[in-house]
């Protein structure tokens, strides 16, 4: 269990769902209602729940790779109550990163963002990069299986680890 909260924990990371330094402006009035316009016009909230839901197959078959004997059931459980969690502090969220994105970009690069992603070619991008997500997270998941071992031999290299399960792909000996 404690290698399945470790991944849950990894790729909600990758996600972008943890900040990263950047140099910091001013997160101004107006930059904050650009910002919010940013969001509105991406779905901002709609694309999280998307990539999250998306993610919870490759997670769930991930960790039952890490751990054959995890019982899928509870990993599905878990999983649906993180995506219950996030949805309901996505107001929260969307907070947080409002101010994240208002000191990251200058004034004028917002307004370039909103003017594109409210543009109808902006709009077409998204909604072809939504539509993308499921085939992304399948490509992901081939690439997975190696980052989460080189992940835990690196982590159990500082800290103590149990044995590792050893790693065996779908359909291998």
């Amino acid at each position: 269990m404690r290698r399945f909260l470790i991944a849950v924990t990894l790729l909600f990371a990758a996600a972008g769902l943890t900040p990263s330094a950047m140099a910091q402006e001013a997160a101004t009035p107006e930059k904050i209602a650009l910002v919010k316009r940013y969001f509105a016009a991406i779905e901002f909230d709609q694309t999280m729940d998307r990539m999250t839901k998306a993610m919870v197959p490759m997670m769930v078959k991930q960790a039952k790779n890490l751990d054959p004997k995890a019982d899928t059931k509870d990993m599905e459980a878990m999983m649906s109550i993180s995506l219950e969690i996030t949805k309901e502090h996505m107001p929260q969220i969307l907070d947080s990163m409002t101010k994240v994105y208002a000191e990251a970009f200058t004034e004028d690069e917002l307004k370039y963002m909103v003017s594109f992603y409210e543009d109808p070619r902006g709009r077409a991008i998204m909604r072809k990069t939504a539509d993308m997500t499921p085939k992304m997270m399948e490509a992901m998941s081939n690439v997975m299986p190696d980052m989460m071992k080189k992940t835990r031999e690196r982590m159990c290299a500082k800290i103590n680890c149990p044995k590792p399960v050893e790693f065996k792909p779908e359909g291998g000996q």
